[in-house]
């Protein structure tokens, strides 16, 4: 409250400031115009009297300064605003200082300003079209050809042969990575922390068994794997998430640190090649590896569906084939929108006149992204549909959420902060353009006084 008194009291002392500064530059103005006509007026007159008398017009003289020029000596401020405060001392507007018309100019200036800034924000029909079309379309293949994992029951459900996309996803998984190569993956990419029971570990992780322990272990999230994993291997560790929410880092009994020395970065590559080699030999098994970033959901300690929380219910649904390769069947449906989306994009900029590389469809474009992000939304709104019929949550398309929260919060934030600071930056940019025209519009004045015969 404190600080809005102060900067309204700032604001007013400004204002008069301005009005009273800009009263002594209109009444100098006003002299000196009364004076420069008055000379032409003495002038004038001379030369017509010259001229009765049949006498020749002598050149006018150079103005030339007396001696160098002196720069006005300045006041204080406090001394500038006390002298306001005195001849203004009333409450003071903008209408003390400009004309309606002056406003009415000004106002129409700033709606340009912010008319040019919101261009490349503004959806067409075009835009609105190509996202509802894209999100429908990837909408309308989650529900008939991803549908659910394929699974024996779901807690209690009836058993379910998978959606078209799904099973082909797990098919083409097996086909790429039959037993025998599985196999020889398992024994040449061996890891710490693919520990199975909690017999041979020290402290028991929640949870922790044969079906669930790739859940639990982020050495095998296909993007946390990459950090705890190489963790894991050069520590002879594993990290580990309880169906509780507890974190845990534990030695592993007969797993060995590894020794680092001037080779470390060497020990870490290696490291990199056990874990993508160790997520090779279990992304096509029976169990298969988690979604990314499914571990974090051991955190959600809350909820109640048929007597099991946010935590132990993604757990029954891992279990239940909800696995990184149908992940990657829900994950069509993402691409499908990014390939529409932003080919649609990429054709409308041609079109409008941009050369290749001003219209490819990357790079953080404000339309593009404000039309990714109701694809995808509509494709998460028919997503959240599917889930609402059928009551399961197999039907969640999880890989459509994440990007649907990927546009969302960037988004957010732009609307709540990033769009103010942007059209603050945008407008600060035309004032700064505006004085730059004005400094040159002085300059190329200055530099026509000798032309005009006066020399400083």
């Amino acid at each position: 409250m404190k600080d809005d008194l102060e900067r309204r009291a700032r604001e007013q002392d400004m204002l008069r400031v301005l009005a009273v500064q800009g009263g002594h530059a209109q009444a100098a103005l006003e002299s000196a115009s009364k004076a420069g006509a008055s000379a032409d007026e003495a002038i004038a007159k001379a030369e017509a009297a010259l001229r009765a008398r049949g006498m020749a017009l002598p050149p006018r003289p150079s103005v030339k300064a007396s001696g160098p020029m002196e720069m006005p000596a300045t006041r204080p401020w406090d001394e500038i605003i006390a002298e306001a405060r005195a001849a203004r001392p009333g409450e003071m507007s903008f209408d003390d200082i400009l004309t309606p018309e002056q406003q009415a100019a000004v106002k129409a200036r700033l709606d340009g300003w912010g008319a040019e800034f919101e261009a490349p924000h503004k959806l067409t029909a075009y835009d609105y079209s190509v996202a509802g079309v894209a999100g429908v379309l990837a909408g309308l293949a989650d529900v008939f050809l991803v549908q659910v994992p394929r699974h024996p029951g779901f807690l209690g459900s009836e058993a379910s042969e998978g959606g078209w996309l799904s099973n082909l996803m797990k098919d083409a998984f097996g086909s790429i990575l039959p037993q025998d190569k599985i196999s020889v993956l398992e024994n040449a990419y061996k890891v710490p922390y693919d520990v199975s029971r909690n017999g041979i570990l020290d402290e028991a992780v929640a949870g922790l068994g044969p079906r669930t322990h790739r859940l639990h272990s982020l050495g095998h999230d296909p993007i946390l794997g990459w950090i705890f994993g190489v963790w894991d291997i050069l520590n002879g560790s594993m990290s580990t998430i309880g169906k509780d929410g507890s974190v845990l880092i534990q030695n592993v009994p007969g797993a060995e640190p590894v020794q680092l020395g001037v080779d470390i970065f060497m020990r870490i590559i290696e490291a990199l090649q056990s874990v993508a080699g160790h997520m090779a030999s279990d992304v096509a098994t029976s169990a298969g590896l988690p979604p990314p970033l499914f571990a974090l959901t051991q955190f959600l300690q809350f909820g109640d569906f048929k007597g099991r929380n946010m935590a132990e219910l993604s757990q029954a649904m891992y279990r239940s084939g909800y696995d990184f390769r149908h992940f990657l069947s829900g994950g069509v449906c993402v691409a499908l929108i990014e390939v529409i989306v932003r080919i649609a994009y990429f054709a409308r900029e041609l079109q409008e006149g941009k050369d290749f590389m001003a219209a490819l469809p990357f790079g953080d474009n404000p339309r593009l992204r404000t039309g990714l992000l109701l694809a995808h939304t509509t494709a998460a709104a028919i997503n959240a549909g599917k889930v609402a019929i059928t009551k399961n949550p197999l039907s969640v398309n999880y890989a459509q959420w994440l990007a649907f929260f990927r546009y969302l919060l960037p988004q957010m934030h732009w609307l709540l902060v990033g769009k103010a600071n942007a059209r603050r930056r945008f407008m600060q940019g035309k004032l700064d353009d505006g004085w730059r025209d004005l400094d040159q519009s002085f300059k190329a004045e200055f530099n026509l006084l000798p032309a005009a015969g006066i020399v400083l």
